[in-house]
């Protein structure tokens, strides 16, 4: 996501966060459950034909008198138990509200789950035992399908209050009849993303997880962005080291790790990690290119901690042509302490930048044909301008701050290279022209910048 900054002489800095972005959601499938439960079978057995005839005329209170009442005379009779199920999972779909359906899926799960023990004990399996398999399927599928058909259909989302809240609850009834399934689970998480309950998202992908025999590269994808994205850096190498135990050839992981330790404040260590890659794979254009993006990334929070740090002089300054005596000394001790942290950060910029530029060139050397490797190039040269720009602002010394003035547009200069080469490589592309209409405008180039704007679509 790049984020535009307005900085002086009209230059827009743009800073790419280069930090990992939620992974984009696929639409949820409808599952087709094509099943026939027992009642549609004929049957000689008075209790059966009861409780059927209960379960069609909806009175479901005498067909689960019916299955207590056999359940009493025989605690073992599996099939008892089994109708008991279909009951009360049937009368759960009668309630409108889905919330009220979960407490009779949750004693009709009881009752499957014990007639299941029942039947896998006996010498010989009954048939009703992979009915009853279909039969949870058939309930799972109906409130699945009802939750994706909210999500899915604009008409019936728009339609329905609260769609978030009513699809996860249909999802919740699906998961509580069968909490076997991990794909209800992986569906719950988005939901509850969507609703920007993070916690939950989590931890229901990490149940999703925990029921896969093999998690995919999207569902690692997945797990980890969300702990990137709430601060759980410690989870988030510890799963990323588990995707790239399973997955070992997806670099993706490489810059999830890097990240996780960057945000951690290990930045070292995530510099230590790609360059290992990179030693081994000199030719590897992927590594570079993370280990580039990764150590800017570092680059532009210390860039808008030092932006912070030049308003508080600024405020201070302002403060002290109100101040005499011990008053003044002490805010200019403050300035000078304040100016000393900044030169510090400024020279861990120049230091992270020059890293970030030497691989990314490396990139665009490895890669001349790749549009993003030189649009992250210009951004990086153009983030550089804006910051050197930002010091030729605050320096009190005019040579300095033509020497910085200069600085800042050999930066703009390098960026603009990239940027014409990106819209070269993909002249439809709008951003590569919006980003070369802000150089070209902050370098006078008012013709140039009247033409990019013209095909960034400014003038439309």
């Amino acid at each position: 996501m790049f984020i535009w900054l307005l900085y002086c002489d009209s230059l827009n800095k743009k800073n790419n966060d280069i930090t990992t972005d939620m992974k984009s959601y696929k639409p949820f499938l409808l599952i087709f459950a094509i099943v026939g439960l027992l009642w549609a079978c004929e049957t000689t057995d008075p209790f059966v034909n009861e409780v059927q005839i209960g379960i069609l005329t909806g009175d479901f209170e005498s067909a689960l008198a019916a299955t207590d009442q056999a359940i009493e005379v025989d605690p073992a009779n599996h099939v008892a138990h089994y109708y008991r199920g279909l009951v009360l999972a049937s009368q759960a779909e009668t309630f409108e509200n889905p919330e009220d359906r979960r407490p009779y899926y949750a004693r009709a799960k009881e009752s499957f789950d014990t007639a299941k023990e029942i039947m896998e004990g006996l010498e010989d399996t009954p048939s009703e035992l992979e009915e009853l398999n279909n039969s949870i399927i058939s309930f799972w599928a109906d409130e699945y399908n009802m939750g994706v058909n909210i999500q899915n259909d604009d008409s019936l989302f728009n339609a329905t209050p609260n769609p978030f809240h009513v699809s996860l609850a249909h999802f919740l009834n699906a998961a509580t009849i069968n909490p076997d399934s991990a794909m209800t689970f992986q569906v719950i998480s988005s939901t509850h993303f969507q609703m920007n309950d993070i916690e939950n998202a989590i931890s229901t992908y990490e149940t999703a997880i925990s029921l896969m025999s093999q998690p995919q590269v999207d569902d690692y994808e997945y797990i980890i962005s969300l702990y990137l994205f709430n601060n759980q850096y410690d989870d988030a190498i510890e799963m990323t080291n588990r995707a790239i135990g399973d997955f070992p050839n997806e670099s993706v992981f490489v810059q999830f790790l890097a990240d996780a330790y960057i945000q951690q404040g290990d930045r070292d260590r995530a510099i230590e990690l790609i360059e290992g890659l990179i030693a081994s794979e000199p030719d590897n254009p992927q590594y570079r290119r993370v280990l580039g993006t990764q150590i800017y990334q570092s680059v532009d929070r210390i860039t808008a901690e030092v932006s912070g740090l030049y308003q508080r002089i600024f405020d201070l300054r302002q403060a002290a042509r109100n101040q005499r005596g011990q008053e003044l000394d002490q805010t200019q001790a403050q300035i000078e302490q304040i100016n000393q942290e900044i030169n510090a950060k400024e020279r861990e910029i120049d230091e992270l930048t020059q890293i970030s530029i030497r691989e990314m060139e490396r990139v665009v050397e490895l890669e001349p044909e790749s549009e993003s490797a030189n649009f992250i190039l210009g951004i990086i040269y153009q983030n550089r301008a804006a910051n050197l720009f930002e010091r030729r602002n605050n320096t009190t010394d005019n040579q300095e701050a033509m020497q910085y003035d200069d600085r800042a547009r050999d930066n703009l200069r390098e960026a603009l290279r990239h940027y014409e080469r990106a819209a070269e490589l993909n002249p439809d592309n709008p951003e590569n022209w919006q980003s070369l209409f802000q150089v070209y405008t902050t370098l006078g180039m008012e013709e140039e910048a009247q033409n990019a704007m013209s095909r960034a679509g400014f003038d439309d």
